[in-house]
């Protein structure tokens, strides 16, 4: 490249570069005033010739490189000419390369913008490591850059310009975790605020997986010649009517490279969205059983099932209370309607809150067996007790609700049982908690489990 020096070039022969990644200059009245009382105290850089807007080259005039601000500011505030440092032979790629550089080392570009910015620099050939040399950036940082610019460009920008949405890269980073970039745009054009964003994009992996999971089942299955169980069985989970040989959860557990051998006749069926099963054809009653003895053997097992669906349900529930109270998760506005919501939820739910529950979350041992077994780690936990907000303190009352069945002796839905849990539940939400289809009906008590009150 050959550097000409400073000399001054009129405004009107100046023009911006058309690929310069902040498409948004903002505010330039303060930087105006500036120019007005000093002058341009930095010089612009430019090269010779220029692009119009229908992006055909011209050799007259001289586009910038560095500088954009402060050539509009200067605009604004009326001056005539502008110290510009002419830089020939630069190739396309340095251009866009200089102006990224230049914007990031000021925070100047908007996540769009530096996203759009790294995709331009690897359109021109730069690999991503020679990104990471010009920008300073690391490559996981640039990958997840890349996959920012895969989205609907029109609608990144108008969340970013949303106030009230709150867009972070934390948010974009939950959101390239889903597989499909069109999934990827639905949800950010029907999510509401950042932490809907967030709660969507979660749903939309776990719907991925579950996806892709039952695909590989399903060639597994072919494999070993299992063949798909009739339509209908998918709603007999309960029903009596089959045995369930082996099942896995879809959106938990992968496919394992080779199965066991299962009788001949065995079936596979995916129950309610989730559990993928070999089944086979009930074994009969033994005869001599009474009708009585039936239905209690019947509700012992829906039982059984009801409660390993509840320990399940709840562990979940404290891994993401523990994500809130170690701040993996991040925590909402303490506001007025926030605390309103909370203290609705902690009545509703009816829980209590032990430091022995704390000191449990944090150790996995009571408060006074941490104190005697370990008395360095007692000191640790004191001191992260203390630094903990009076939201954290009043989401860990939350952790008793481990303890609430949502069914009563009779294995019938217990409606203040559930609504004690579907409090809890209905708050976490705001954090971007979310249940599975199977767990809200064991909330809204339609699930097939409980029985019918006679």
């Amino acid at each position: 490249m050959d550097d000409k020096g400073i000399v001054s070039i009129a405004v009107e022969n100046i023009y911006q570069h058309p690929d310069n990644p902040r498409k948004d200059l903002g505010d330039l009245s303060e930087l105006s005033d500036s120019i007005k009382k000093k002058g341009v105290m930095q010089n612009l850089t430019v090269i010779p010739g220029h692009w119009d807007e229908k992006l055909e080259w011209h050799e007259e005039g001289y586009t910038l490189i560095i500088g954009h601000r402060r050539c509009a500011a200067a605009k604004m505030a009326g001056l005539k000419e502008l110290p510009c440092r002419i830089v020939d032979d630069m190739s396309k790629k340095d251009q866009v390369s200089t102006m990224l550089e230049e914007n990031m080392q000021r925070n100047d570009l908007t996540i769009w913008e530096q996203a759009n910015g790294f995709q331009m620099m690897l359109d021109l050939g730069d690999t991503e490591a020679q990104i990471a040399e010009k920008t300073g950036f690391s490559k996981t940082t640039i990958r997840h850059r890349l996959n920012i610019a895969k989205l609907n460009p029109k609608e990144l920008q108008k969340k970013e310009k949303d106030e009230n949405f709150q867009l972070t890269l934390k948010d974009l980073y939950e959101l390239e975790k889903i597989e499909d970039v069109k999934t990827r745009d639905k949800v950010l054009k029907a999510a509401t605020d950042s932490r809907d964003l967030v709660w969507k994009a979660k749903q939309a992996v776990t719907e991925e997986t579950k996806a892709r999971n039952k695909k590989l089942f399903a060639e597994l299955f072919k494999k070993a010649g299992i063949k798909k169980a009739p339509d209908g069985a998918e709603n007999e989970r309960y029903s009596g009517k089959w045995d369930i040989l082996q099942s896995w959860q879809l959106d938990k557990e992968e496919a394992p490279k080779s199965l066991k051998k299962f009788k001949e006749g065995a079936l596979w069926v995916v129950f309610w969205g989730s559990e993928i099963a070999v089944i086979a054809p009930a074994k009969k009653q033994k005869k001599g059983l009474s009708e009585y003895e039936i239905k209690e053997k019947e509700k012992a097992k829906a039982k059984k099932e009801l409660k390993q669906r509840h320990k399940t349900l709840y562990a979940e529930i404290d891994r993401f209370l523990m994500g809130i109270i170690t701040k993996e998760i991040s925590p909402l506005k303490e506001d007025v309607e926030l605390y309103k919501a909370l203290t609705l939820a902690s009545i509703k739910g009816n829980v209590d809150y032990y430091r022995g529950d704390l000191a449990n979350f944090y150790s996995g041992k009571g408060l006074y067996e941490l104190e005697k077994d370990d008395p360095e780690k007692y000191k640790e936990f004191l001191e992260w007790e203390k630094n903990l907000s009076p939201l954290h303190l009043a989401i860990a009352h939350m952790t008793s609700i481990k303890k609430c069945e949502m069914y009563n002796y009779n294995v019938e839905y217990h409606q203040d049982s559930a609504g004690k849990v579907k409090a809890i539940v209905d708050f976490l939400a705001r954090y971007g908690f979310s249940v599975s289809d199977e767990e809200k009906q064991m909330l809204d008590g339609t699930h097939e489990l409980y029985r019918k009150r006679v």
